[in-house]
């Protein structure tokens, strides 16, 4: 008998008011998990002003910790099959606290990547690891409840990162942020062992694919390393090309080794279906269309328009609070009748009309001007969100149930860690070329390219006195129009791909 199926038995065993407080724990951890994924960007300026602004090296604290969340993703819920989901959950907490509290107190650009990487391990197995307990110990209409409130937590997580940072960053500035993800996640541990939640012992443990883990980490950590370091070797550079290659390479080896694994982390037949690429497309686009957005934005607007980090976070309010009120509009218009595919095909095309129109910033401070294309994204993201893990769980038989919530779970961070770092890379680059065309040639070569590095990394207080920084906010303003084409115009394909792809069978001829 599987662990699900015991502790579905003993469900009952567990105090109503201790399953409060153990859903209390999962939601607290939840909470404050995403704020690593869409928080940190309000933070590099900060942390570029005392840790250094190489892009490479910055672009790490926010890629260390979206790459091993994505890579730990899916093997996450193999390993709580052998630590227990009580102990998975615990194991997940403490790591994450840990490697909070050295971001925190990280003396070193270096010593933070680290602790981000770490972070997003503790991540990984906290997602896995709490969902399966909340499983575990609700039933029915009950269990339904929790999953929904689950999902509104984690989009208020990931929506008001950016807002719940700024915050923290105001009062004690950018180590702040880690030590407010330290205190909760060591709530959220409190929280667990004061539940009473116990594990149950396994009569036959699944085992884990530690080769397939393996591969696919590599390989994922090798083409992000590629993309992020494009921005100090070049596209074109020998080493850029080689980690591409070479993880793309891996990453083909761990396909091939899971055609030929009795326990596959991920069964590639799944892919298959049309209907399951069709979903699984839609959290990929909304890596593309909104958070790599939610991650760089703030960033325009210190240089830019040159407001303060709290201000920041109040102005990226606009585009995170239609991320909580949306979901609700997706189950409503679901629930009367409204076709999933329309829903999702249109939170898609929401990214294409945002970017599109968030081209009108410019130098000039009109946050009136921002506030339609930031809606409009924010609410693209809310709608997809708010379907994609049902419709893609239930698009499959229940045997495989299990497999595609991990996968779904894997593309959504996967993708977002990928679509991240090329779109500070490229933005990186573009910046970097923007500012060597603008500043004028009397500058030396050292003070241009110390000039370009600072203003791609939001960091204007290292500059040169000698150069005119209202000539690098315009370069900044330049360089982000081409870039959010470029967003739109690969938004439209996703738009196209998704609504060929979730065409019902039912519209066949019978």
């Amino acid at each position: 008998m599987t662990e699900t199926a015991v502790d579905h038995g003993v469900a009952q065993r567990l105090p109503v008011e201790r399953r409060g407080v153990l859903l209390a724990a999962v939601l607290v951890a939840v909470l404050v998990v995403p704020t690593g994924v869409s928080g940190t960007g309000v933070a590099l300026p900060r942390i570029a002003e005392d840790l250094g602004s190489a892009p490479g090296a910055l672009q790490w604290v926010v890629n260390g910790f979206n790459l091993t969340f994505a890579a730990f993703s899916l093997v996450a819920g193999s390993l709580a099959d052998h630590l227990g989901l009580r102990r998975g959950f615990l194991v997940g907490a403490a790591l994450f606290f840990l490697a909070s509290v050295a971001s925190a107190l990280a003396p070193a650009i270096v010593v933070l990547d680290i602790a981000r990487a770490l972070a997003g391990v503790g991540a990984a197995t906290i997602f896995a690891c709490g969902g399966a307990l909340l499983s575990s110990k609700f039933e029915g209409a009950q269990r339904t409840r929790v999953f929904a409130l689950f999902g509104t937590i984690a989009g208020v997580g990931l929506g008001f990162g950016p807002s719940i940072s700024a915050a923290a960053i105001g009062v004690v500035g950018w180590p702040g942020m880690f030590v407010v993800n330290a205190v909760l996640i060591l709530i959220a541990f409190g929280l667990a062992v004061f539940s009473g939640v116990r594990d149950v012992a396994h009569a036959e443990r699944p085992p884990i694919d530690y080769r397939g883990a393996a591969l696919f980490a590599s390989g994922l950590a090798l083409v992000i390393a590629g993309i992020v370091q494009s921005n100090t070797w070049g596209w074109g550079g020998v080493g850029t090309l080689a980690l591409l290659a070479l993880g793309v390479l891996v990453l083909a080896g761990f396909a091939l080794a899971q055609r030929r694994t009795a326990n596959p982390l991920l069964d590639l037949t799944l892919l298959r279906n049309p209907t399951l690429v069709g979903l699984l497309l839609v959290p990929v686009a909304g890596a593309v269309g909104f958070v790599a957005l939610l991650t760089y934005f703030p960033t325009f607007l210190t240089v830019v328009w040159g407001l303060s980090t709290t201000t920041v976070g109040a102005v990226m309010l606009i585009m995170t609070v239609p991320v909580i009120v949306s979901p609700i509009l997706a189950g409503r218009l679901a629930h009367q009748g409204v076709s999933p595919r329309l829903i999702l095909t249109v939170s898609v095309a929401l990214y294409v009309a945002g970017a599109a129109w968030l081209t009108v910033v410019g130098v000039d401070r009109t946050i009136a001007s921002i506030i339609g294309p930031l809606v409009l994204l924010g609410a693209g993201f809310g709608l997809g969100v708010g379907l994609v893990d049902g419709q893609a769980i239930g698009s499959v038989p229940p045997a495989k149930a299990g497999m595609v919530s991990g996968l779904v779970s894997t593309v959504r961070l996967g993708s977002e860690a990928v679509v991240v770092a090329v779109y500070g890379s490229v933005l990186a680059t573009v910046v970097s070329g923007r500012v060597h065309d603008l500043l004028p040639a009397s500058l030396s070569k050292h003070v241009v390219d110390q000039a370009a590095v600072a203003t791609a990394a939001g960091d204007l207080s290292t500059v040169d006195a000698a150069v005119d920084k209202s000539v690098l906010a315009h370069a900044y303003n330049g360089a982000i129009h081409p870039v959010l084409w470029v967003l739109a115009a690969v938004s439209i394909l996703f738009v196209l791909l998704v609504a060929v792809l979730l065409r019902p069978e039912t519209e066949e001829p019978q």
